[in-house]
């Protein structure tokens, strides 16, 4: 273990004092898929197997014509797949840190002890953080690739390549309700669900939605925590509500539609190890480095079942007057309506 690498006593100082961080803890991906979490024990897993029916037809057969049996005809089958990634951290600490937690930087006064009193235990926690914002990301910006050599990377398909079927362009246009009606007709045109969908924006999006459903003389409802513990919105749309909530890692210009019923983790244990786990690696010296580790994928499930809207104009329309938001309603906005 190089100097660099490893916490010591003079590059990781002991203060006393509550921790607070300006660091994005955020993952509402991951806490929304959490409860379809799935298991494999090989790299490449199944998101479905697919059919497609003939079109439907009106018959024109007579008595004597269907005395005599048709063609036949069948239905093929195709079977998509993605695969899990590895994701690793490693923490690394000398004996001497470990020994001297009660030495205390910056204002001491009596009876004050360190925070964290255990230097490891604090490190591991904050690379789990780190390590689940990684796998928010990939979840959603992840590119595919399944490795064929040793030496190659397998990368999980996220959300925004996953998406083909149901794509709306926005033409460089702010994120509005029809918009996101045209998505959530997409899907329902396409033999997907609409009962459950997730307008899955940013901050940006989210002030021009509610801006725009003013315009048309509709309101937002009023966030509520989903029970996930995502906070949640509900836009009431000619097809059924479409709940909209703030994403992460949301690539510049896109919002997206999920369905999370089809969506889940998949893990890829490591046996008589389990998922993420922390283990001790080979000593060097006075000190001692553990590795944490960890393999994992996206079930993204029937691709048609989400949508995605492209080219949104990256800045926010803010309205600069009631009239603005009022022009076809004819109500009476208040300041704080119009603010949302």
């Amino acid at each position: 273990m190089t100097e660099t690498e490893t916490i010591q006593s003079f590059n990781t100082l002991n203060y006393a004092g509550l921790l607070y961080t300006k660091s994005n803890k955020k993952t509402p991906f991951l806490n929304m898929i959490s409860g379809h979490r799935k298991y494999t024990n090989s790299v490449e897993f199944i998101t479905g197997q697919f059919y497609e029916n003939e079109e439907a037809k009106i018959p024109e057969i007579s008595e004597t014509a269907s005395l005599t049996a048709p063609t036949a005809s069948f239905v093929t089958r195709s079977q998509k797949t993605n695969v899990t990634q590895i994701f690793q951290e490693a923490v690394a600490i000398s004996y001497a840190k470990m020994a001297n937690m009660g030495t205390l930087s910056g204002v001491n006064i009596a009876g004050q002890v360190a925070n964290p009193q255990n230097e490891l235990d604090f490190q591991v926690a904050r690379k789990m953080e780190t390590l689940s914002r990684s796998i928010e990301k990939t979840f959603i910006q992840g590119k595919y690739n399944k490795a064929t050599k040793d030496s190659e990377v397998n990368k999980t398909r996220g959300m925004n390549e996953a998406i083909e079927t149901n794509v709306i362009p926005a033409g460089d246009k702010p994120l509005d309700i029809w918009l996101v009606n045209d998505a959530q007709q997409a899907i329902y045109d396409n033999q997907g669900d609409i009962s459950n969908l997730y307008l899955w924006t940013n901050t940006i999006g989210l002030n021009q939605i509610n801006a725009d459903a003013l315009k048309w003389g509709m309101k937002m409802g009023e966030p509520y925590m989903s029970s996930y513990g995502v906070q949640v919105y509900d836009l009431i749309l000619p097809l059924g509500v479409v709940h909209v909530a703030l994403g992460e890692f949301i690539p510049n210009g896109t919002a997206f539609l999920f369905n999370f019923d089809v969506i889940g983790p998949v893990e890829q244990p490591t046996p008589s190890k389990g998922n993420f786990f922390l283990e001790e690696q080979a000593k060097v010296g006075a000190g001692i480095k553990y590795l944490i580790h960890g393999m994992i994928g996206l079930d993204h499930g029937p691709e048609w079942m989400h949508a995605k809207i492209t080219g949104l104009k990256t800045t926010f329309d803010k309205p600069t007057s009631i009239v603005d938001v009022n022009v076809v309603s004819g109500g009476t906005s208040t300041a704080s309506e119009i603010s949302g």
